[in-house]
């Protein structure tokens, strides 16, 4: 029997450093100059959207960016139908 197979599947390429904690994710990294995002969900589980104000957001210190679905191209998300929009726009649905 072949040393790199366990059963009848091969031996995965990153499973020991993932077994003994010594794999590298995202969240490991800290570089100095870092940004974070923050996403921030309605309260309410179904409503219609009439405006966004982020002018306190946009002026918090630290703050680089404050993006809504104003700032993105309208593409649709979803596993087996495309009709999720990346930010709500119009409606709020949960």
């Amino acid at each position: 029997m072949d040393a790199h197979r366990s059963v009848e599947y091969d031996v995965r390429v990153d499973g020991r450093e993932k077994v003994t904690g010594a794999a590298r994710y995202a969240s490991d990294i800290a570089r100095s100059d870092m940004l974070y995002a923050k996403a921030l969900r309605s309260p309410l589980p179904h409503a219609r959207i009439v405006s966004i104000d982020a002018s306190r957001a946009r002026a918090l210190p630290g703050v680089h960016a404050v993006l809504t679905a104003a700032d993105l191209p309208a593409y649709r998300l979803g596993r087996s139908m495309r009709d999720m929009p990346i930010l709500a726009r119009e409606k709020v649905r949960f």
